[in-house]
């Protein structure tokens, strides 16, 4: 069920209508939008990203370290992982996953 979760986060923070819950088709589409935001929206994808909590020295590092794979690629891998992080420490401390992102400030 993280699938849906990590899908329910990404439609509702990059304005996406995911339906297909597979690990490929949400980093394919994922990629696609960050493809898009570098073409024509570059500080919005940097505010997502901060927004996200993307640890900035460690996106750095492996867009350097795979040069040779598709920064948006790299980027959508990050923020699935990221969404993996948190939904596990949420199950694990207890916390309601129902929530908004923006209200847990």
């Amino acid at each position: 069920m993280m699938e849906k979760e990590i899908v329910t986060y990404i439609n509702e923070t990059f304005s996406l209508e995911i339906n297909e819950y597979s690990y490929d088709n949400i980093k394919n589409i994922l990629a696609s939008k960050i493809n898009d935001l570098i073409k024509n929206d570059f500080n919005k994808l940097i505010q997502l990203l901060y927004r996200i909590d993307i640890d900035e020295i460690k996106l750095k590092k492996l867009l350097k370290d795979k040069s040779d794979m598709d920064a948006a690629d790299t980027i959508a891998l990050l923020i699935i992982e990221r969404q993996i992080q948190k939904i596990k420490y949420r199950q694990r401390s207890g916390h309601d996953s129902n929530y908004n992102e923006e209200e847990k400030w």
